[in-house]
């Protein structure tokens, strides 16, 4: 067993980031695309670029643009904002693993078990991804 944590920006009513819209970014950011990354987890173009529109909407910024010079049919790749963005939630999946693990050191006795280097982010049976996707 593992302690696993997710880490959300949330709105009044609703998740602006979370684990799959930043898996979505990092996706596009080593891919090339969004139209590369939504093929590569399994969803539709449409609805990938619906939740990262929601997320800029909400968030105030653009997380992708068009590559070159803005046109129809271009790709949609990320921008320096979606960089920052996606920087500081590694950072901060980091940061929080590690206070997870300093908490892991004085748990009860009954969850010994637990492995000592906590999750954060990773669905139950899936390998925490390192920097790239590929």
């Amino acid at each position: 067993m593992k302690l696993s944590i997710k880490l959300f920006i949330e709105g009044d009513r609703e998740y602006v980031l979370g684990p799959g819209r930043v898996e979505l970014l990092r996706a596009t950011d080593s891919l090339g695309s969004l139209l590369k990354a939504a093929q590569h987890m399994g969803m539709s173009y449409r609805w990938a670029w619906g939740r990262l529109r929601d997320a800029e909407k909400a968030l105030g910024v653009e997380l992708l643009t068009q590559e070159g010079p803005a046109a129809r049919g271009k790709a949609k790749v990320l921008s320096e904002e979606g960089r920052q963005l996606l920087r500081w939630y590694g950072e901060m999946e980091e940061k929080i693993a590690a206070v997870a693990a300093k908490g892991l050191t004085n748990c009860p006795e009954f969850l010994r078990h637990l492995d000592a280097e906590p999750e954060v982010n990773v669905k139950p049976g899936q390998r925490k991804r390192k920097k790239s996707l590929i």
